[in-house]
């Protein structure tokens, strides 16, 4: 399994994987490692918890037919659903102190990277309406509102890269922390390289294309105060 569950909360994060080849995961390997995980148990979500057959539990099943569904149900119990996802490896208070003082945050940014570009497919950049495609999905029917993730596209170039995709793995952390959706871009101090369901939920403001103008304005301030892009030109770099 590609997470722990620890009272009731599924823990993620990027320390193995299929990445680190048994060394320590660090810098981008750590991020690539924690969306890996986290699609694992992604997956478990949307294909794990199918109901019981109760029909298997009858006299005209073998004990063999009740015992593998007894299995079944046993492996594929519905993972939790509320997370702590790691996709950064955590800084010592010390490290974290100065990292926040120099650069803005205390987050790995390779790693915040090599999570962003594991989530595109291993893609640097993915086009606006491949971005927007998964709000269109069943998943998103009933969430009354228009989705887009247009407000990410700092360049205005009708595409997301890595770096602007890093940009909402960023809000998550801040309001996995604080509740203030209009000062993230003042809040960045807080974020430590992880973020929760219910830090994650609350980005999703960001893609309401009703909050377009002001969610734009944020993104672009946490996308210059982060140096996002000298930090993806980095990235490209050691993956060229």
């Amino acid at each position: 399994m590609s997470y722990d569950v620890v009272n009731n909360r599924a823990i993620i994060d990027g320390a193995n994987g299929p990445y680190n080849n048994g060394k320590k995961a660090k810098g981008a390997i750590y991020g690539l490692n924690a969306a890996h995980n986290y699609s694992g148990y992604t997956k478990d979500l949307e294909c794990q918890g199918r109901p019981i057959k109760p029909d298997i539990f009858t006299r005209e099943h073998s004990p063999e037919e009740m015992m593998a569904e007894v299995n079944r149900l046993e492996k594929e119990k519905m993972p939790p659903i509320n997370l702590l996802l790691r996709y950064a490896p955590k800084k010592g208070s010390i490290s974290g102190f100065f990292s926040r003082l120099f650069t803005g945050s205390a987050v790995n940014k390779q790693a915040l990277l090599g999570f962003s570009y594991a989530e595109m497919g291993k893609k640097t950049a993915i086009t606006i309406e491949e971005a927007d495609a998964p709000f269109h999905t069943e998943a998103y029917k009933d969430i009354g509102a228009k989705l887009t993730a247009k407000a990410f596209d700092v360049n205005n170039d009708g595409k997301i890269d890595i770096s602007e995709q890093a940009a909402s793995t960023v809000i998550a952390d801040v309001l996995s922390k604080d509740d203030n959706v209009s000062a993230v871009d003042k809040n960045l101090k807080k974020a430590d390289g992880s973020y929760t369901n219910d830090g994650e939920n609350k980005m999703m403001a960001f893609c309401n294309e009703k909050n377009l103008d002001a969610a734009s304005k944020i993104v672009k301030n946490i996308h210059k105060e982060l140096k996002l892009d000298k930090a993806m030109e980095k990235f490209e770099k050691n993956i060229s």
